[in-house]
């Protein structure tokens, strides 16, 4: 059985690089096949099948803002709660955040069912991208609610010392997806939908798993139990996991402006430029985004506990990571970004050529972005939602969507490109500022010099 002890086991690089090392995986994994379904997409359907996705995005971002909020902030509410040895508080409070996320998803799909039409026109959608764009996004909406549940799940599997659990759903969910389009993309002849379809289906395996683990405490220590209402509770989860939400929905607004102006600039072929990138980042900042999410309930848990050291130590380890794989994922895109547009461009040279300038660019970005990715998620491990939704409403929203909208006017197309570096080199300078100015107020000690047993 795993769980706790796990939690409070943590010691040392090689024992943090073997917690999250599945966390990882599994967010690699899902980049990879998330990769992959657009470059299906692209290349069966052509161009505007992946641009009119593209434009269903901010749909896509509103569920997982939904699914990452709940999330994150409960698993630093649970993980907390297991610190501090209440145990069956944690796992009331566990199910609680479960069901408020497949009936806050219900509620959203049946509002988009009621509004498609008018909401495919204000995504962006022209008259040509129309039929297509409403062939993905209508069965995607019904499976939403399941899209949502795994995001959750997927993050209790870690609270719960089942990192490998979450990592092999991941990649069976993903597998599943990818063989899905094909069989309906590819031998059935089906359209864009397929790939909606094929999305919804996949995201049943974990699911199916987690009701599975979750309801024996043999098979985990973290279990569904009778849920007792508590607007305490729920408000706790989402003022901890505010930053995730800010962040997604910050990217629904960035994602639309981006869409917009590609649109206006360019055309298809800019927004279709646009998903690329947006591809080539999920898959870039893969590892960050896994470590994150790995290390955090561990970091809320030694919160919950008051081990100072503990949480000093992991601080340090998760820093130097961060800065080291910022600089090669930098000098990897350099190196090597062709590799993964060519792999969207289905012959289209001129697709082919504005993807390629953004990606020169855009790389400059990863330099800061990690530092940016992990201070937010730390705040909200140690709950402190305010801090992190702060970071994450300026990277996404606050510098970047004007950045995004002016640049261009004086730049043209390489204004787009430039507007996520210069925001992630003007939010970097705040993270730093705010990592330094709270590390005595938590006790997670300076990055280079060890704390004293006492704490101080």
């Amino acid at each position: 059985m795993s769980g706790g002890l796990e939690l409070d086991g943590i010691r040392g690089t090689r024992g943090v690089a073997k917690f999250v090392l599945p966390s990882i995986l599994m967010m690699v994994s899902i980049s990879a096949y998330v990769m992959v379904d657009g470059a299906i997409i692209s290349n069966l359907k052509g161009s505007d099948a992946l641009a009119a996705c593209n434009l269903t995005m901010p749909v896509f971002s509103l569920f997982t803002a939904l699914g990452y909020m709940l999330a994150s902030g409960g698993s630093a509410l649970v993980s907390k709660k297991m610190g501090e040895g209440k145990r069956e508080e944690a796992n009331s409070n566990f199910t609680l955040i479960v069901i408020t996320g497949i009936v806050l998803a219900m509620v959203i799909t049946l509002f988009c069912c009621l509004v498609m039409d008018d909401l495919i026109y204000a995504l962006g959608a022209d008259d040509a991208l129309f039929d297509t764009t409403r062939a993905y996004l209508l069965p995607y909406v019904f499976f939403a609610p399941v899209v949502l549940t795994q995001v959750i799940v997927n993050q209790f599997f870690i609270v719960a010392g089942r990192a490998g659990t979450a990592f092999a759903v991941s990649v069976g969910a993903g597998l599943s997806n990818i063989v899905l389009d094909l069989l309906f993309m590819g031998v059935m002849g089906m359209g864009v939908e397929g790939a909606a379809y094929a999305s919804g289906l996949s995201s049943l395996i974990p699911c199916s798993v987690a009701l599975y683990v979750f309801t024996s405490s043999k098979r985990s220590t973290l279990v569904f139990r009778h849920p007792i209402w508590s607007i305490a509770v729920i408000g706790k989860t989402c003022s901890n996991g505010a930053s995730e939400m800010v962040s997604e929905l910050s990217g629904v607004v960035s994602t639309l402006a981006f869409n917009l102006v590609m649109m206006h600039y360019v055309g298809v072929d800019g927004v279709a430029a646009i998903t690329i990138l947006m591809y080539v980042q999920f898959l870039a900042l893969a590892i960050i985004m896994g470590y994150s999410v790995g290390i955090a309930p561990v970091m809320s848990y030694q919160y919950g506990k008051g081990d100072k050291e503990a949480m000093a130590e992991i601080y340090r380890i998760s820093m130097r990571f961060c800065l080291l794989f910022s600089i090669a994922v930098f000098l990897s895109m350099e190196a090597f970004g062709g590799f993964v547009v060519s792999a969207f461009e289905a012959g289209n040279d001129n697709l082919h050529d504005i993807a390629m300038r953004g990606v020169r660019i855009h790389s400059f970005a990863y330099l800061f972005m990690g530092t940016n990715l992990y201070a937010s998620s730390l705040f909200t491990s140690l709950s402190n939602g305010k801090l992190s939704a702060l970071i994450s409403a300026l990277r996404v929203l606050i510098v970047l969507v004007p950045l995004v909208i002016l640049l261009p006017m004086v730049l043209g197309v390489d204004g787009v490109w430039l507007a996520i570096p210069i925001t992630e080199l003007a939010v970097v300078i705040l993270s730093v500022y705010l990592l330094y100015s709270n590390e005595q107020k938590y006790g997670y000690g300076r990055l280079v010099h060890k704390p004293r047993p006492d704490g101080a």
